[in-house]
């Protein structure tokens, strides 16, 4: 005889993550439709940007990156390394509804969000490129391999609106199919589709920081709790179990009818778990509030850590004072930076460069590569005139601007005026940072000027100064 089977206690939590952390599914057979489903859903890059949208550190992370890939400008060289000043004049004839700086920054956002970036080549009749344009790639979906070649894409303002079998309920949202880019085809309109290498990714490169998905979703839960517990008044939450043995498709149903029975003005937090053993019955359980202020704190902390190290910007660079810029932050700095633009900056910037090279030859100039300029962001070679004043001698000073060395027996040369705080006055005028004049050298006052506040007045304009009114 045998055993009779065990009830099966299946208990669900309800969870901010539903799905967890998981690279997401590419699949080209999941429809009739033409294009390639990039998540379950189709749906992949848009849940990310709302990610980022709800995720201060992870928004952080992307414009910082955003803003170093688009760098302050490109430039088209030859194979000596010569600017092609033709290049340069094509690239900006091209950005018509645009600028040079905006059409960069805005695919550089691409490219830190989705690791990928696109734009819509336009030719005039005869095949001459007229215009590129930024497009979002996050409205951008692969369609199928043919030979080894994605031939076209599909764009659509709004893939939520879209339905699975292909159904909108208005034309606005219909994916418009655009052709791919060839160099040696002259279509009129066509998509320049670019993404990272990876491994079997045949259609899309999901983004490098995937693994830290979980870790921005605890990021934004934990205001979303301490809200909570404003809008119960600190209340004890509850823990309500109970048990359901109906159709497994219709649990979600139920459970969200649980929770809506028990919501109200007054309600408790709910942490509900089903089961599904009949001979259960409800239990509802009292949860002490405690005091996890400082707890939450710590768990919010090491997640934005996480998010910034999946990331791959430096720490230092990072959490730096964004008011006071890098001028002043030491040579640390100025070291994660450097690395930070070789191994993280550069690789993704050649997403841009490589098309556009490849855009350039295709219209007969011969570009040998494109360059995207390294932002600066240390100013004087990491420091600020304050530094300087203390660092520095006055005839260091002097020289730095092109003004002679005091005397050699004039002992406030070799002194450095903000060594121990202010500048002290009477060695500072012997520079003058603002202006890099000698104050021996001031010119002459006009005959007739009046002298500034401060100034000596017995000091007479020579003889032969014309009056400022006769020409």
């Amino acid at each position: 005889m045998k055993e009779a089977p065990k009830a099966k206690a299946n208990f669900r939590f309800k969870a901010f993550l539903k799905e967890g952390t998981s690279a997401p599914l590419v699949e080209e057979r999941y429809t009739g439709n033409p294009w390639v489903y990039f998540g379950a859903d189709n749906l992949f890059l848009e849940r990310m940007r709302n990610l980022a949208d709800n995720c201060v550190p992870l928004q952080r992370c992307i414009e910082m990156a955003a803003m170093f890939i688009a760098g302050k400008g490109i430039k088209f060289k030859d194979e000596d390394g010569e600017e092609i000043p033709e290049a340069q004049a094509k690239f900006q004839e091209w950005m018509t509804d645009t600028t040079e700086e905006d059409f960069l920054f805005a695919t550089g956002l691409d490219i830190a969000l989705a690791n990928s970036k696109a734009w819509v080549v336009r030719r005039a009749y005869g095949g001459a490129v007229v215009r590129v344009d930024h497009l979002d790639v996050s409205r951008l979906r692969s369609g199928k391999l043919k030979g080894g070649k994605v031939e076209e894409y599909y764009w659509s303002s709004d893939w939520t609106k879209v339905g699975t079998r292909g159904g909108v309920p208005d034309d606005r949202y219909r994916p418009e199919e655009i052709k791919a880019f060839d160099t040696l085809k002259r279509t009129p309109k066509a998509v320049m589709y670019g993404k990272a290498y990876k491994q079997n990714r045949d259609y899309y490169s999901e983004p490098w920081y995937l693994p830290a998905e979980a870790d921005c979703e605890v990021w934004i839960k934990v205001p979303k709790f301490n809200q909570v517990q404003i809008d119960t008044g600190f209340k004890a939450g509850v823990h309500l179990h109970t048990f359901f043995d109906g159709d497994p498709k219709d649990i979600e149903q139920y459970d969200e009818a649980v929770e809506d029975a028990y919501a109200g003005a007054g309600a408790r937090g709910i942490f509900h778990t089903i089961s599904s053993n009949g001979e259960s019955v409800p239990t509802l359980q009292v949860l002490e509030r405690g005091d996890h202020a400082g707890e939450l704190d710590v768990i919010r902390d090491n997640a934005e850590k996480a998010i910034v190290r999946a990331y791959g910007i430096p720490d230092i660079l990072y959490r730096m004072d964004t008011a006071g810029g890098l001028t002043s932050q030491g040579s640390a700095l100025k070291a994660a930076l450097e690395q930070f633009q070789t191994t993280f900056v550069e690789p993704k910037q050649q997403m841009i460069c490589r098309d556009l090279v490849r855009l350039m030859n295709a219209e007969g100039i011969k570009v040998w590569e494109a360059e995207i300029e390294a932002l600066e962001v240390f100013e004087e070679e990491g420091q600020t005139d304050q530094i300087k004043l203390r660092t520095m001698t006055i005839n260091e000073l002097r020289d730095e601007m092109d003004l002679p060395a005091l005397e050699d027996d004039d002992e406030r040369g070799d002194v450095i005026p903000g060594m121990f705080g202010n500048p002290m006055t009477d060695e500072l005028e012997m520079v003058t940072p603002t202006t890099g004049q000698d104050p021996a050298a001031a010119p002459p006052m006009k005959k007739g000027a009046k002298p500034a506040p401060n100034a000596d007045p017995s000091m007479d304009a020579p003889e032969d100064t014309p009056d400022p009114e006769v020409e």
